[in-house]
């Protein structure tokens, strides 16, 4: 910033000094006096000057004007023309900037004013001044707040009639317009027409044409037709003398903000129709209810706003360090949720899915807690009529295990009688079949036999004829032949008891030979019924051999569905333990 503001030059005014001293001894009174010489340095200063600036006399006297400048300023073209001005015998005045002996900044309004001679050459300099510092401050103060809030805010200005004087980049960039676009348009532009044509706005203009102040939260419309929310003052102006000249207005944009809020009123409404909803202080005192939790619980809301929520639990429960612990991990902020057994009015037991919530101020400091809570108490229910369905299909599943693992045990026994019946008929059929190699032999040798009976049914035949022939001769021989007709006689009696003989023998050996075919056609059937007996065994083996494998598998799957059971068991315990007061969280039991 330069030190010189606003600064114009004046006519010389003549030697004031001899002219009029009064007047000058009640300048040195009132203000701070400098007077340089023509070349700028410093011959005297007033007690007023040396105080303003923190120099004693001796320290300041002799020494150069720009001692009292900053460095920048002394430096500049600008300086070195203040004193071209000066010489020329103009006299120069306004706000500078000049640099006191510790640094600090000092604002004057103040007057340089040339003494020149008679030859019009530059003598002096005389300067009045006024120190401005702290109106500056505040000035400078009041400048930097209008510029942030410039910066940071949507401002706009309106005659007291509502037309539009002039915005700022916020308020522009906020409602979407150019500042060509609404100069000289009413306030109206950014409202709703159903809000313009109310009595309501009416007022609200009226209100601002008396003076009077408003501020709250504002429903707009851009130039594109969106909602905008702002949060905003409209702050009447008045000029010197009181009189209202026009109305400003500070904006914050909080679209987003109003947005979520009645995002999060939605949700927080949709949950309170959803849940049963109960609020506590810290020390678990009912703050207050929503009907579905009165409803939950069987109470009127005045019955228990004021009361301690142990009202809600079992005697055993409230007694405990358990709940103690519970309301202290709540005081200091700490969440809690689970299953939770509560007692109703009436004395029914009530399961929960809930959660505690704590609420924290501004600070981070925990208010209040908030519960969000379903009624689970059928579930609950079913889960125990479920839990004691599965203990009784656990018991069963035992009793069928060990049955399955008795027809296992069976079932491998007939397999090993299988299999050793399956060998006895392969042993009885080999049996079979060297009987039938036998009795085939038998065969051979039978027609063997019936071949030489044959022979000596022929022999006999022969002989018996030789005989007969030896008898005829004999009887022709008379008694020469008498003996070998005695002979012959006999001879033809062996030859025809031979022949009888062999034809009895061919007579068994043909009954033998039907009996050896038929044993022949039995030992066959009966090895084809071996056979058929082997096999049928053998497909019995494989199916018992199946049917034990499958019982096996059966007897794993059965163990598998008992330990399933078990866990199921086991976990609707775990549950049924949580009550009073337990509630399952991250996996593990946590005491409510």
């Amino acid at each position: 910033m330069n030190d010189q503001n606003y600064a114009t030059a004046a006519p010389e005014t003549g030697h004031l000094e001899s002219d009029l001293p009064a007047l000058w001894t009640a300048i040195e009174r009132e203000r701070a006096v400098i007077v340089f010489d023509a070349a700028g340095f410093v011959r005297r200063a007033n007690m007023r000057f040396l105080e303003l600036m923190g120099f004693p006399e001796n320290e300041l006297i002799g020494q150069h004007h720009r001692l009292l400048c900053a460095a920048d300023y002394a430096a500049s073209a600008e300086y070195r023309q203040f004193w071209l001005d000066l010489k020329a015998g103009k006299t120069v005045h306004g706000e500078f900037r000049r640099i006191a002996k510790d640094g600090r900044k000092v604002w004057m309004h103040a007057t340089y004013t040339p003494i020149m001679d008679a030859a019009g050459e530059l003598q002096k300099v005389v300067k009045v001044a006024s120190d401005m510092t702290e109106g500056r401050q505040r000035a400078d103060d009041h400048a930097g707040k209008v510029a942030a809030i410039d910066r940071v805010q949507a401002v706009a200005e309106f005659d007291l009639r509502g037309f539009v004087l002039d915005a700022n980049a916020g308020f522009l960039t906020l409602m979407g317009y150019a500042l060509d676009e609404i100069n000289g348009q009413h306030h109206r532009m950014f409202c709703e027409s159903s809000y313009t044509s109310s009595d309501a706005y009416r007022v609200f203009w009226e209100k601002l044409g008396r003076g009077e102040h408003d501020a709250g939260q504002y429903r707009r419309i851009a130039k594109n037709g969106g909602e905008r929310w702002i949060q905003a003052s409209y702050n009447p102006v008045f000029d010197g003398e009181g009189r209202l000249i026009k109305v400003v207005k500070f904006a914050t944009d909080i679209t987003q903000y109003k947005f979520r809020a009645a995002e999060q009123e939605s949700q927080l409404a949709a949950m309170d129709r959803a849940n049963a909803t109960i609020e506590f202080d810290l020390t678990g005192v009912v703050l207050k209810a929503n009907q579905n939790f009165l409803n939950t619980m069987g109470y009127l809301e005045r019955e228990i706003v004021g009361q301690h929520h142990k009202m809600f639990c079992e005697p055993a429960y409230v007694a405990s360090a358990d709940y103690r612990d519970f309301w202290s991990r709540l005081g200091r902020g700490e969440f809690d949720s689970g299953r939770y057994l509560r007692v109703s009015k009436h004395g029914y037991r009530v399961w929960l899915q809930a959660t505690y919530n704590p609420v924290f101020d501004a600070d981070g400091k925990p208010v209040k807690v908030v519960k969000f809570a379903t009624d689970i108490t059928a579930e609950v229910e079913r889960e125990q009529k479920v839990q004691a369905n599965v203990l009784a299909m656990s018991e069963k599943i035992t009793e069928l295990s060990r049955s399955i693992t008795g027809i296992a045990a069976s079932t491998k026994e007939a397999a090993s009688i299988a299999t050793e019946t399956q060998q006895e008929a392969e042993e009885g059929g080999a049996v079979l079949n060297h009987s039938i190699d036998a009795i085939r032999q038998i065969e051979k040798s039978s027609s063997a036999i019936t071949e030489i009976v044959k022979l000596i049914d022929d022999l006999a035949s022969q002989t018996n004829m030789l005989a007969f022939n030896a008898a005829i001769e004999a009887a022709r021989a008379g008694e020469h032949g008498y003996g070998f007709s005695v002979v012959a006689s006999e001879v033809r009696k062996l030859a025809e008891r031979s022949s009888e003989a062999t034809r009895q023998i061919n007579r068994l050996i043909g009954e033998s030979i039907e009996r050896v075919e038929v044993g022949s056609k039995t030992s066959t059937k009966a090895v084809e019924g071996f056979d058929r007996i082997r096999s049928g065994v053998d497909r019995t083996s494989h199916t018992i051999r199946a049917i034990h494998e499958v019982t096996e598998q059966q007897a794993v799957a059965t163990r598998t569905v008992a330990d399933l059971l078990q866990e199921l068991i086991s976990v609707g315990r775990e549950s049924g333990d949580a009550a009073p007061g337990v509630a399952a969280r991250d996996g593990k039991p946590v005491r409510v």
